[in-house]
């Protein structure tokens, strides 16, 4: 991979992002209005006596926004290229599949940062909850929430290589189905029988439980950590596969000078 091929598309996106409002609102206006409701809703419990949830509830809300900003800004950039008719002029160039996903990880990494920052300050300004001092103890989930969102956001980009903008609706809408299962704002515990070993097979469950028992004074949790890295291995693994396997199939077919 060449450095300067992977600088080139990361100054594209960012050099949309001045002109284009719609990925200043994904960046910054959603996670504003998303930590104002919940601290709202946090300020109300915590006159019914329960600061200990309203800590977890408004760092779940940081974290969650991390991971569903970072996997859906995966998708939506390729889609960019697609609604700009961008496609054939960025892969009739030498660029490498590997170099594009590369810089499209890197400046929607940046994006996901800015917005869980701006989270982060307004629960310590307006709601005098400040996270930073957990921020070590948290840095590992947050490892494995980037990495997991990384192979959601391949697999989904991988979907739409393959049959356009059929599933583009999953670029926004597939951190939504994990969501009940990722234990964001409940203890693993709270799930019916049922539904609990599919919630474990998820990396998200194990990062939100390692992140309440760091809040509740348990310390850090090696073997949530590990069961989160584990697993993200494995998806990864399976996500770069089936995305080489969705754009080969794309391009035998001739599918990528038809998207547009």
């Amino acid at each position: 991979m060449k450095s300067y091929r992977i600088r080139a598309v990361i100054l594209r996106h960012l050099y949309e992002m001045r002109r284009n409002p719609s990925h200043l609102t994904n960046m910054i206006y959603w996670p504003v209005m998303n930590i104002v409701v919940w601290g709202f809703f946090t300020i109300y419990l915590a006159h019914r006596g329960t600061s200990g949830i309203v800590s977890s509830l408004l760092a779940a809300v940081i974290l969650w926004g991390l991971f569903n900003s970072f996997q859906r800004d995966m998708a939506v950039g390729f889609l960019d290229e697609l609604w700009s008719r961008n496609l054939v002029n960025l892969f009739a160039s030498p660029l490498s599949i590997g170099e594009y996903v590369t810089a499209l990880m890197s400046v929607n990494l940046i994006k996901a940062s800015v917005g869980m920052v701006l989270e982060a300050l307004i629960a310590w300004f307006c709601y005098h909850y400040n996270i930073f001092p957990m921020a070590l103890a948290f840095v590992p989930f947050i490892f494995n929430l980037v990495l997991f969102g990384l192979a959601v956001g391949v697999a989904v980009t991988g979907l739409i290589f393959r049959y356009t903008t059929k599933f583009q609706v999953l670029a926004w809408g597939f951190a939504g189905l994990l969501m009940p299962l990722s234990c964001v704002f409940y203890p693993l515990r709270s799930l019916p029988r049922l539904l609990a070993p599919l919630a474990w097979i998820l990396p998200t469950t194990h990062c939100f439980e390692g992140m309440r028992q760091a809040i509740a004074g348990g310390g850090f949790s090696m073997v949530h950590f590990q069961w989160g890295i584990g697993l993200n291995v494995a998806y990864f693994i399976l996500a770069a596969l089936f995305f080489r396997w969705m754009y080969e199939s794309a391009r035998s077919r001739g599918l990528l000078v038809k998207m547009e």
